[in-house]
């Protein structure tokens, strides 16, 4: 082995000894701490081999720029997400060229690929240490401390540059608590750290411990901005530029703390850490995942706190709001039986794709709107509200037995508020379609529905066609979708503070009294996302099928409701000339359309509202669990609210 070890530093290349070396490693070693072991010893005991060593280091460690590297390797950037997005994953595609003699452009060249990174950063410290000790020599570094140090300064000092900029924002200053100057966390610590810095102090353990008194300062300020989102809701643009101070700042710490190194260790106890640390910067380097994972933080962050408000009022505990549920719920049934008429005579008539669509769209949404609006409730709309109520009660810290057991009540509450909602929609819709249809066609002499579109209706739930399912699938997205839309409506009302700003508009300060203005102000803040989210799933809704005609694909939606209000239509038309067995079949079909509008929306919003509270996925695999251990000993409470002397 130390054969081909010593032929690979005598070859004629550069940097690419160093992969030559890793691939050895990778190939012919069980891990990279065997590997790193036997190197050092190497070094250790053959004198020709550690020469060759140094010889092939100089060139490339001699002189090498580290400031690009120290700034900017794995801090968040502040771009725009798209524009952010698209760069982080041209920059996987094709890697970006930097100067040769800079730290970038090597780790660029040398980590690049994943295998070796992860070979790589899996070495400890103490190995490191090992390896510098025998590698270098006192008279003959190949790089030495000075150098190093210069570096460092220079990479905190642009770092400490960038903080004070960012922080000096003019959003974030707003929604800060410290106005003054003076009293800003950022001016101190930019102040203390350049002074240490540039006076070239040697920085003992008391310094480093001051500058990280002041970065956790600098932290609880920024947090408190962002606690602020509850209330008065909070921009994309804010949470972005947080993420990268606080990272900038955490970079601000391994600087200092390496400088105490290199004054207060030895040069291979202080090198052993750099490159522990400094490996690390690398990890989240041109990963479009990463990226996203930042991103979707923040984003679920601006959405779930008020989908969780809502969220709230949709889960039952007592008898008296079980059946306030039940009766809500068939309000939302009874309106859509007549949404099912509507949309049925637009569909008789002949339009253009595009013009039906949007007759289907209008009919959605100002259904939905007036549903939401008379505090009506259509079931599918609960779960992207539920999820977010469920995910914030398992964010506590430290959860115990009895915790997952009482998250399994509130699973259960959930689950039978949602079966009640269903029970009411389908009861009503049904009923009232059937009585209409009857009433129609006594009054009227209106075609309601012609014999195709009634057997189509029945007979893909009679016959339980896969197709519908999948439908009702791209329904529960769109459910997704519109609780999305709600939380970022109310966000961008409460962070802008539009409710305050109609009502001191200089307009209608003219013409309106105050009381009215408060009152429109009012009914402003407490509907616009509702209505925001219900428009937007109309649309959706309505027109889905122009995505199928386009790509020439099955793509459209099935909703619970609507497909019990049509089932209802055509069997009516037909006279109930339908089996029971076969009717039975139709209700199984209804169901199940049902569930996938269930499941696809909550496991969704369930997924996003856990990541804005920082919860594991895991953790919901035990909620399922206690939930399942509680529905084997009592499956009554999943369906209606009975109470046990347990639980009283």
């Amino acid at each position: 082995m130390e054969e081909k070890i010593e032929k690979i530093l005598s070859s004629n290349e550069e940097r690419n000894f160093l992969l030559s070396l890793l691939r050895v490693g990778r190939k012919d070693f069980d891990n990279s701490i065997e590997f790193i072991d036997f190197l050092t010893e190497t070094i250790k005991n053959n004198p020709i081999i550690k020469e060759k060593f140094n010889e092939r280091l100089k060139p490339i460690f001699r002189g090498i720029r580290m400031q690009r590297f120290i700034t900017d390797f794995g801090i968040f950037s502040d771009d725009k997400i798209i524009p952010l997005l698209f760069r982080e994953l041209g920059n996987k595609i094709l890697p970006q060229i930097s100067d040769d003699q800079t730290l970038l452009s090597l780790t660029n060249e040398v980590l690049y690929s994943r295998e070796n990174h992860n070979f790589v950063k899996l070495i400890p410290v103490d190995r490191w240490a090992n390896f510098y000790e025998a590698l270098f020599n006192n008279d003959n570094l190949i790089c030495n401390r000075e150098y190093v140090k210069k570096q460092i300064r220079e990479g905190a000092l642009i770092l400490i540059d960038r903080i004070v900029g960012g922080a000096a924002d003019t959003e974030i200053f707003k929604m800060g608590t410290i106005k003054s100057i003076e009293e800003n966390p950022f001016q101190k610590l930019d102040r203390n750290l350049i002074k240490i810095l540039q006076d070239h102090d040697i920085i003992d353990i008391e310094k480093v411990e001051g500058i990280i008194r002041q970065i956790q300062v600098c932290s609880v300020y920024l947090d408190s901005i962002i606690d602020q989102k509850e209330v008065k809701g909070i921009s994309l643009k804010i949470t972005i530029k947080i993420t990268l101070l606080k990272q900038q700042l955490e970079r601000i710490k391994i600087l200092v703390n390496a400088l105490h190194l290199l004054d207060d260790s030895t040069i291979s106890c202080a090198m052993a850490n750099i490159t522990k640390n400094w490996l690390g910067f690398y990890s989240t380097k041109s990963k479009v995942s990463n990226t996203f994972q930042s991103t979707l933080y923040v984003v679920a962050s601006l959405i779930t706190w008020h989908n969780k408000q809502t969220g709230e009022k949709y889960i039952t505990t007592t008898t008296k709001e079980y059946m306030k549920m039940l009766y809500s719920a068939m309000g939302g049934g009874l309106l859509v039986a007549i949404l099912c008429f509507i949309k049925t005579q637009m569909g008789m008539g002949i339009h253009t794709p595009f013009f039906q669509a949007l007759l289907y769209s209008l009919n959605y949404a100002w259904g939905f709107t007036a549903i939401y609006l008379m505090h009506w409730s259509l079931a599918t709309k609960q779960p992207a509200m539920t999820a977010a109520a469920l995910a914030h009660a398992l964010s506590q810290d430290e959860k115990s037995d009895s915790d997952y057991k009482e998250f399994g009540i509130i699973f259960s509450r959930l689950f039978r508020s949602q079966f009640i909602a269903f029970i009411g929609n389908v009861l009503a819709v049904f009923v009232v379609a059937i009585i209409l249809f009857y009433a129609l066609s006594f009054f009227t002499n209106l075609e309601l529905i012609n014999n195709h579109k009634a057997n189509d209706a029945i007979n893909e739930l009679v016959n339980l066609d896969p197709k519908i399912f999948w439908f009702a699938a791209i329904a529960g997205l769109f459910l997704f979708l519109s609780g999305l839309v709600t939380g970022i409506t109310d966000n961008y009302t409460r962070y802008n503070n539009i409710p305050e700003r109609l009502y001191n508009h200089p307009l209608l300060k003219r013409f309106v009294k105050e009381t009215k203005r408060r009152k429109w102000s009012n009914w402003y803040k407490n509907n616009i996302g509702g209505i925001s989210g219900n428009v937007i799933f109309g649309f959706c809704l309505g027109s889905s099928f122009l995505i199928g005609n386009f790509l020439g694909i099955p793509f459209d939606i099935r909703h619970i409701t609507f497909s019990a209000g049509n089932y209802a239509i055509a069997l009516a038309h037909f006279n109930f000339e339908i089996t029971w067995q076969d009717f039975i079949l139709g209700c199984i079909g209804i169901f199940g359309i049902g569930a996938l509008n269930f499941l696809v929306s909550f496991s969704l919003s369930l997924w996003l509202a856990m990541k804005s509270v920082n919860v594991p996925t895991r953790e919901m695999g035990k909620i399922l669990y206690s939930a399942l251990k509680l529905f084997l000993k009592n499956p009554v409470q999943f369906f209606i609210p009975i109470r046990s002397k347990k639980n009283n």
